[in-house]
């Protein structure tokens, strides 16, 4: 399966504009990823009391799932008038989308001022959101690939996806300072709005640098040259790329795995089994944040030195034999090494950024961010939705599940490695204007 490869033209993206393009994704998974480290004092808020601490967590994890259920549907909304109308103004209506849910977010009533119908329209406004968000990342990817030489593409790329850390790492600093400033029920009264606030108000800041940003050239120049859109039935029959599809697929299982287990729920599935202090967890956790997005751009640097293929299969050995280790360290040392252990474990985890420079490579530029949205949002709305309770349950039966469901997800990256690194050599971008 030959990949549609990207520009080899003189790179038109300026520093300036990766910066703001990096911000608006960082604010973005901000907006998104707040709730999770708010996820416990949002339930209290939006929910009646329950002495049943199952069934709280249970009303926890429903509002997070939330999010991930509408995201294919904003995939192909917004990823369709991508392709039609261009990569900017979807972009901009998605982060408009955003930051509009994230400030009603923030002006909802509680379950003390509204009853029932609180629990309702945070439902409500969290679909939206999801929606909104499901063609946002693919988007950023798409954005940059089109604008970029191939010879740049992995370093360039690998910085939008290290953004996306940056504003998981936002959120939670964030969160540890509303924890540490003010009392549980001050948080539950009117505190748990802060975050969105911020939140918002962060995203139109990004609206307003995002108006500096042209259209890529590659789009621009498909709109020159095309003498007609592709129909709804024609993009499903160019869908039919079995492999493409099936690669896709698969880039994003691992994506979503790795960042849910490592960068979300580990903490969490940790304590279920180890004794380990939890302020010390929490700060690893956050530097393990900080590795992470020094190992994005670490790994993309890699791949644009030697090859993709090859870096993703040195970072899914690396990243095995570091799980491995990791486990094997809180069963036997009762995490007394768990900072530098958990940031090297992170730093592995930055093979995650090679899954963008993939993925944007598998199809042509017509159809290009309705295909890679799709299949991303579809695969993570499964992942999003199953991994918390399906890999909670399993921990609670063999502590070591988490580390066994990573070696999985990283045997299946070494082996898409050696696949990509047997292909041959990427050709133009533009070429893909003629499929």
């Amino acid at each position: 399966m030959p990949f549609v490869a990207l520009s080899t033209k003189q790179n038109t993206l300026s520093i300036k504009q990766l910066l703001i393009i990096c911000y608006g994704n960082a604010v973005a998974f901000f907006d998104f990823l707040i709730y999770l480290f708010m996820a416990d004092i949002i339930s209290t808020t939006f929910f009646p009391s329950s002495e049943d601490p199952l069934l709280a967590k249970l009303q926890a994890i429903s509002l997070f799932s939330a999010g991930y259920l509408t995201r294919p549907l904003g995939a192909l909304l917004i990823g369709r008038y991508a392709d039609v109308s261009g990569r900017k103004p979807a972009l901009l209506i998605s982060l408009l989308c955003i930051a509009i849910t994230t400030l009603i977010t923030a002006s909802l009533p509680t379950y003390a001022q509204a009853g029932v119908w609180a629990p309702i329209l945070f439902f409500i406004a969290r679909l939206f959101q999801g929606m909104a968000f499901g063609a946002y990342t693919p988007l950023g990817w798409v954005y940059i690939a089109e604008h970029v030489p191939r010879s740049n593409l992995a370093t360039y790329l690998s910085c939008v996806t290290a953004s996306f850390m940056l504003g998981e790492l936002g959120s939670n600093l964030l969160f540890e300072a509303l924890t540490s400033t003010h009392t549980q029920q001050q948080l539950i009264e009117s505190g748990w709005r802060i975050p969105f606030v911020w939140g918002a108000m962060l995203s139109f800041v990004a609206l307003l640098l995002w108006n500096v940003l042209d259209e890529t050239p590659i789009f621009t120049c498909q709109q020159v040259t095309k003498k007609y859109l592709p129909k709804m039935s024609e993009i499903d029959l160019s869908l039919k790329r079995g492999n493409a599809i099936f690669l896709a697929l698969l880039m994003t299982f691992i994506i979503s795995s790795l960042i849910m287990v490592v960068a979300l729920l580990l903490p969490d599935l940790i304590l279920m089994k180890f004794s380990v202090d939890e302020s010390m967890l929490n700060f690893s956790h956050s530097l393990s944040l900080l590795f992470l997005i020094i190992g994005c751009i670490f790994f993309g640097l890699i791949a644009d030195k030697s090859s993709t293929g090859k870096a993703l299969m040195i970072g899914s050995f690396a990243l095995i034999v570091q799980t491995l280790a990791f486990y094997y360290h809180l069963e036997n040392s009762a995490g007394s090494f768990i900072l530098l252990m958990y940031a090297i474990l992170a730093f592995c985890t930055g093979i995650v950024s090679l899954g963008a420079v993939i993925l944007v490579q598998l199809f042509p530029t017509e159809l290009r961010v309705t295909a890679v949205s799709l299949t991303y949002n579809c695969t993570y709305a499964i992942v999003g939705t199953a991994l918390p309770l399906g890999l909670g349950y399993a921990t609670n039966i063999i502590s070591f599940s988490p580390a066994l469901y990573i070696t999985f997800v990283g045997l299946i990256s070494f082996i898409i490695g050696l696949y990509i690194f047997r292909l041959p050599k990427f050709k133009d971008l533009d070429a893909s204007l003629k499929l």
